[in-house]
């Protein structure tokens, strides 16, 4: 009988590693802004702080559910897999036709850690590919926000062709968009890797099958974003003023620290 008391902590992590209905609460946080000065988590960096920080929290309530369900509890957690795959894939179908940046990041990162739980059910050790999935979209969480303060609103097909306009930002903004949607030798890359070669071998149908449709969901909505933003002919009616070297260096930093981040998971799957 563990699987009763498993289950509210299996609940409660599906607020952190966002589980369909439970994930109108993440998004509804990343599109929150701010009502005041003081208001620090809805500031950028505070955001970028939950964000991160859910993951872990959510993988330390899977991991005691875990314990708690012992050996009779195998079918909650496979339960809770298929939930996990299924957002994944609904939220993925839901990026392809988001054009605000805000609404974009927060579908992505729900349709992301929710694979978390595609590997929890099959003994993949979770707390890696939960960190590498979030940490991957702070570079666009950064530069998207930079987009707002600078326009008023991220949103694609507003200004287009800021490649040509803006050929820093959007050197930048290519390598974060490629990262977020997990290209190979991003974090996110090996976290979706990891859970697949993990879970392949308990149930390949149950794991590949949400893994690489939402893999390939989000480079189709990736390309969408960067079609709508980087490329294109450039308005003339609007104020460009590119990132300076000290920002170029800043987000130029923090990619090749992800791309480290990324060795470290390669060292965990082997």
């Amino acid at each position: 009988m563990g699987w009763i008391l498993a289950l509210p902590l299996f609940l409660l992590a599906g607020f952190c590693l966002p589980l369909f209905p439970l994930s109108i609460a993440v998004n509804r946080f990343v599109q929150r802004q701010p009502a005041g000065a003081g208001d620090r988590f809805a500031q950028p960096r505070g955001k970028a702080l939950v964000l991160l920080g859910l993951p872990l929290v959510g993988v330390l309530l899977v991991q005691a559910g875990h314990w708690l369900a012992g050996d009779g509890g195998g079918w909650l957690i496979d339960v809770f897999a298929l939930w996990g795959g299924l957002t994944s894939l609904l939220y993925a179908f839901r990026l392809l036709s988001a054009r605000d940046g805000q609404i974009w990041i927060g579908q992505l990162y729900t349709s992301a850690l929710a694979l978390v739980w595609v590997g929890a059910a099959h003994d993949v050790p979770p707390l890696l590919p939960a960190l590498g999935l979030a940490a991957s979209l702070l570079p666009l969480w950064f530069l998207l926000d930079g987009l707002t303060c600078r326009f008023g609103i991220a949103r694609t097909g507003l200004y287009p062709g800021l490649s040509l306009r803006m050929p820093r930002f959007s050197t930048l903004f290519v390598a974060a968009v490629l990262a977020a949607v997990a290209v190979p030798f991003s974090p996110g890359f090996f976290a979706v890797a990891n859970l697949a070669f993990g879970g392949a071998a308990s149930n390949e149908l149950l794991t590949l099958v949400p893994l690489s449709l939402a893999w390939l969901l989000w480079t189709w909505a990736g390309i969408n974003l960067l079609t709508g933003i980087v490329f294109g002919e450039p308005r003339g009616d609007l104020d460009y003023a590119d990132v300076d070297r000290r920002t170029m260096l800043v987000h130029g930093g923090g990619l090749a620290a992800l791309a480290l981040f990324g060795l470290i998971l390669v060292e965990g799957m082997l």
